[in-house]
């Protein structure tokens, strides 16, 4: 029963997600405006109210990408056991990518590229994310929807690589 229940608190930690959903309907923003902020030159409007993550801004932000991030497996680094017979630590690279995401006038994430990058794997991995996102509540300037640029920094930190189960050979063992 403690396990079902943990599962549910778990489910319930992420229904926010879904939040502005519904906010603007069928919305499709193809029609070409300006963006603001970002690397875009455009001043700021008077008024502004930047793009809104469901469920509370730049924490829930946050800790969306943190529980989305698949690690891949880059090496920066080996130790060699000091033990005979014990795997080396490998240590995985660590960075941060910095993606720039235009969050259009319907709450969407579109636009994403990278402007700093880390190596190939981890800019993948940060595209992949910023590709996932839930809509957001779109940004506002004098009462009109407006397109917002954000520079969103993923973060890989440097963490030890697991050795590959040893697969157990049944046969050499003395029974």
């Amino acid at each position: 029963m403690l396990l079902c229940m943990n599962t549910l608190s778990s489910f319930a930690q992420y229904e926010y997600l879904n939040e502005f959903e519904e906010l603007y309907g069928d919305c499709i923003d193809d029609e070409e405006s300006t963006i603001y902020g970002g690397t875009y030159p455009q001043k700021w409007p008077k008024d502004v109210r930047l793009p809104e993550f469901p469920g509370g801004g730049d924490v829930q932000f946050t800790r969306y990408v943190h529980a989305n991030i698949e690690y891949p497996d880059v090496v920066d680094s080996v130790v060699p056991s000091r033990t005979p017979g014990e795997e080396d630590i490998v240590y995985r690279a660590k960075g941060i990518v910095y993606v720039q995401i235009v969050i259009d006038r319907c709450g969407r994430s579109t636009r994403q590229e990278v402007v700093q990058s880390v190596n190939e794997a981890y800019d993948n991995e940060a595209l992949r994310i910023m590709q996932s996102l839930p809509v957001f509540r779109a940004g506002a300037a004098n009462g009109e929807r407006i397109k917002v640029a954000l520079i969103v920094p993923v973060y890989f930190t440097r963490n030890r690589l697991k050795p590959e189960p040893q697969e157990m050979n049944y046969d050499d063992i003395d029974w």
